[in-house]
């Protein structure tokens, strides 16, 4: 019995969109939610596939967002790595470049992995300062960065010489990963642990570095149409939502801080520009514009839940759970508010608040896959 209880506990921790150690204490892998995942048509972009996103609009694009990156070759030299070594696997290097990016900070580092190993994509880096694989020259490590997506992507062995070191361990370890992953969100929770927003995460890098050079087409119209009506807040809110659905972050930041000069109390532009800064990482500015839209009006429910949910993010618990506890007095069956407000609650040690959050979730929404397995980890703990 003991045995079968144990194997729960591991199946569910799998499952997941967080972990516990073996005390219960969930504060260290604690992934809250901004909403119920659902893959959305924009995201349904395949791992196998051409580049859309030309090498030179790349190198540009990176050293907008990372000026001197850290590498052991020119940045040219390695962004040609990847759509040579894309190209003859017919995964897109374009895409794949920028789950580098993210994996790297933009060729940053200062995480586990140094930029001396030219591992892009984190193999073998497991956290508690592993640094996982290193290769000798930049151009293995693009290589077995792309042949570790094959494993994902396709039930097909590499073309060129294997040099991925994992390919093989989750070939034969975890036969049921390979070829699951047709789009890029599949990885979620595969590639990245939990890594509940992973592929959409990488997505949003490459519908920027699409739209990073926007000169004569329809967010550069809509840019000159606001530019030449001055005082125009609808003019700029087109250009916002059309930056927007295209990844262009720069410029629909741009439109709202033009609309913020016209009208210094337009809460949706404050809550526009907090999603922005929140979805780049930029918490800490995200939370200023939350605050600042909660001033014009305190009981804002976008700018509540934007604050509760970074403030999780970043482990101020007690500020979050209070406001989770705000916007449950108003709206008690808001299943995000409960879901986050369970969660915390749990980490915090108070388990029967908790329980008493997820039996009303199953009640609200008892088909919800990730309620269940969360209802059943409280369960086993």
């Amino acid at each position: 019995m003991k045995l079968i209880r144990f194997m729960l506990i591991l199946s569910i921790l799998w499952l997941c969109p967080f972990h516990v150690d073996a005390k219960g204490d969930m504060s260290k892998y604690y992934r809250p939610i901004i909403n119920w995942y659902t893959l959305q048509e924009v995201d349904k972009v395949t791992i196998l596939g051409p580049p859309t996103v030309s090498p030179d609009q790349m190198v540009r694009y990176i050293l907008s967002r990372s000026p001197a990156p850290k590498l052991n070759c020119s940045l040219e030299e390695l962004v040609e790595a990847y759509y040579t070594e894309g190209a003859i696997e017919g995964i897109r290097p374009d895409v794949a470049l920028c789950q580098a990016l993210k994996e790297t900070d933009f060729f940053r580092y200062g995480n586990d992995v140094s930029y001396k190993q030219n591992n892009y994509c984190g193999l073998g880096a497991t956290g508690n300062k592993a640094p996982g694989y290193s290769f000798f020259v930049p151009q293995r490590g693009v290589r077995a960065h792309i042949q570790h997506l094959i494993a994902y992507a396709s039930k097909e062995m590499p073309k060129q010489e294997l040099v991925d070191p994992r390919f093989m361990i989750l070939v034969e370890k975890y036969p049921e990963y390979q070829g699951s992953a047709i789009y890029w969100p599949d990885l979620n929770g595969k590639w990245a642990v939990p890594g509940t927003y992973y592929g959409q995460d990488i997505l949003r890098l490459w519908r920027e570095a699409q739209s990073f050079d926007y000169s004569n087409s329809p967010l550069a119209q809509a840019v000159h149409f606001a530019e030449t009506n001055s005082g125009n807040i609808a003019a700029w809110e087109e250009v916002y939502r059309t930056a927007r659905k295209l990844g262009n972050y720069r410029v629909a930041i741009r439109a709202c801080n033009e609309i913020l000069h016209i009208d210094n109390r337009n809460v949706t532009a404050y809550i526009n520009l907090g999603d922005m800064l929140r979805e780049w990482g930029k918490s800490a500015e995200a939370i200023n514009q939350y605050d600042t839209a909660l001033q014009v009006d305190p009981n804002c429910y976008a700018a509540l839940t934007g604050k509760a949910y970074l403030l999780a993010v970043m482990g101020d618990y007690q500020q979050a759970v209070g406001i989770y506890s705000r916007i449950l007095q108003t709206v008690p069956e808001d299943t995000i508010a409960l879901y986050n407000h369970g969660c915390i609650s749990e980490v915090m040690g108070n388990h029967q608040v908790s329980e008493a959050d997820f039996k009303k979730l199953l009640e609200l929404c008892p088909d919800n896959v990730q309620v269940q397995k969360a209802w059943t980890l409280l369960q086993a703990q």
